[in-house]
């Protein structure tokens, strides 16, 4: 579903919506103003407890074949996440975020299964960029083989681990899709992460917050393009179509 969402969008960019605070009918002329631009909108834990999934679900509905992944960054053991996954997939996402670090027998393995069934994509997180990922970080070699066992739709990568992101698409090839957050808020530029081999950047509050969200959207868009056009050697050798 992912690999659809972005051969049919006109930028690189997915928008992330987390302000548990932003009114519905805020959201909805968000969606409405910039659906056919990014790849799809990545819905953070924050709102979704704040609004509940019966208006969550009314939301997507109202926006069919629009892709949304919850971005739970689930981490529990199999059974639970196998429920949240089932309420996810019932409330009309087409993806989830699942924490790589829960390991893969016993967990992973039966998540991964679930989300094939219903069906899910699964994303893993792979990282985060704050400064006390190291711990994580610490054990990379492990987490690629969970990766390598899970065979999950896609990864989720911090825009600012530019050299995790070269190492997963070389070690990976195109097997899964990369997505990366964090352009702005953790100091990388618009198009970086897709130059050391993301599919994806994931982009919020600086579109979200903006008096002109789709003007800021359209300003983010072109950013990426500048970076990647003045780059001679990225990983990543294609470019957001043209609009």
């Amino acid at each position: 579903m992912i690999k659809e969402a972005i051969a049919s969008a006109q930028s690189r960019l997915m928008l992330a919506i987390d302000n548990p605070r932003v009114d519905l009918g805020f959201i909805v002329d968000l969606i409405s103003a910039t659906r056919n631009t990014v790849v799809g909108y990545k819905i953070g834990t924050p709102l979704i407890l704040s609004r509940g999934l019966k208006s969550i679900r009314s939301l997507i509905d109202s926006f069919s074949g629009t892709y949304f992944l919850a971005d739970l960054k689930l981490g529990d053991i199999a059974q639970i996440m196998e429920y949240t996954v089932e309420l996810v997939r019932d409330a009309g996402f087409s993806g989830v975020v699942v924490n790589a670090f829960v390991g893969y027998e016993g967990a992973l393995d039966r998540v991964a299964r679930k989300c094939g069934s219903l069906p899910l994509d699964l994303f893993l997180q792979i990282t985060f960029d704050h400064p006390a990922s190291y711990i994580v970080d610490s054990r990379y070699s492990d987490i690629k083989m969970v990766v390598q066992q899970a065979d999950p739709a896609g990864l989720v990568v911090p825009a600012s681990k530019t050299t995790m992101i070269r190492d997963l698409r070389e070690t990976f090839g195109g097997s899964y899709v990369i997505l990366s957050p964090g352009i702005f808020a953790a100091g990388a530029e618009p198009g970086e992460a897709l130059c050391y081999g993301a599919d994806v950047e994931v982009v919020g509050s600086r579109v979200t917050s903006a008096p002109s969200p789709r003007e800021a959207l359209d300003s983010v868009v072109r950013a990426q393009r500048r970076f990647l056009s003045e780059k001679k050697e990225c990983v990543w050798r294609g470019g957001p179509s043209e609009t």
